[in-house]
């Protein structure tokens, strides 16, 4: 029962990780319906920019956070400007812009290799982790900050979709761009809002997730989008709260499942719960159910 509740908590550490990168995910396709897969390239090079500050230069930790946001909001927001804006007024279909932001991942994961090398480099703070103990479970200052943050994130969301005009207005787009108008703001000025919120987030996530393993390397930008899309799709295509809930639930069932399952098979069993999800409630585990949208 104590491997189980050692489980239960990890599964709760990696659906925050999952959780984070989610929403951001989500948030831009909610607001322009493209599957930013580059997404992914801007969590490492952001991950790497916050190691350049703090590791490099050795400029502490807040500094090394700001790196990474700051660095993954601009590009971000530079992809949208420079890629998705050109193809939309020229009537590209959003499969072709699907695939050109897998492009673009695959460009950012080489420049990256190309700065930083190929090889894993090691991120820490300084100092060594603080390890808790309750009973017999085990947990880190890293694994609380991530579970803290990721709860903060979804009431700020919360409050900020429900709340706030410009949150309206964002979800008002994900269904009719038109009704974003209505509230008196252009559509391009809320995409590009929306893109340099949801990459500052995947900025704060490569941090987080860097300083909890401890290493990052050229090509973790690969698997992390591919969960943040599958974690989207089974909470609910095109709600920011729901991939959350998604992300959360695909990491608890993950790491439950290594009880049984070797984690080396963690990827297709991914794939068999999206696969599984999509048979029998289409419109995701969260979501409400709505028009197929198109790829």
């Amino acid at each position: 029962m104590s491997v189980f509740a050692q489980l239960a908590v990890n599964g709760t550490v990696a659906g925050s990780v999952y959780a984070l990168v989610a929403v951001g995910f989500a948030l831009i396709f909610t607001a322009s319906r493209v599957f930013h897969f580059a997404h992914g390239g801007v969590y490492t090079f952001s991950a790497f920019a916050g190691y350049t500050a703090l590791v490099t230069f050795k400029l502490g930790l807040v500094a090394g956070f700001l790196a990474a946001i700051l660095l993954a909001a601009l590009i971000g927001v530079l992809i949208n400007i420079f890629l998705y804006e050109p193809m939309k007024a020229g009537g590209v279909s959003p499969f072709v812009a699907m695939i050109s932001s897998f492009g673009v991942l695959i460009i950012i994961t080489h420049v990256t290799a190309i700065i930083w090398g190929s090889n894993p480099v090691v991120i820490s703070r300084g100092g060594q982790a603080t390890i808790y103990r309750l009973g017999s479970i085990y947990t880190t200052d890293a694994q609380i900050l991530i579970i803290g943050f990721a709860a903060a994130l979804a009431i700020a969301l919360f409050v900020f979709f429900r709340c706030t005009r410009l949150g309206i207005a964002i979800r008002a787009m994900g269904n009719d761009s038109e009704l974003a108008e209505v509230v008196g703001m252009s559509a391009k000025r809320l995409r590009n809002i929306s893109f340099l919120v949801g990459s500052a987030l995947v900025g704060v996530s490569a941090m987080l997730i860097g300083l909890n393993v401890g290493i990052i390397d050229f090509n973790m930008g690969m698997d992390i989008i591919l969960m943040a899309t599958v974690a989207m799709i089974i909470g609910g295509l095109g709600n920011v709260g729901a991939a959350a809930c998604g992300g959360f639930v695909l990491g608890m069932i993950q790491n439950i499942a290594i009880w049984k399952i070797e984690s080396k098979w963690q990827l297709a069993l991914s794939f068999a719960i999206l696969i599984i999800v999509l048979l029998f409630r289409p419109s995701g585990l969260f979501g409400e159910k709505r028009p197929a949208v198109g790829l």
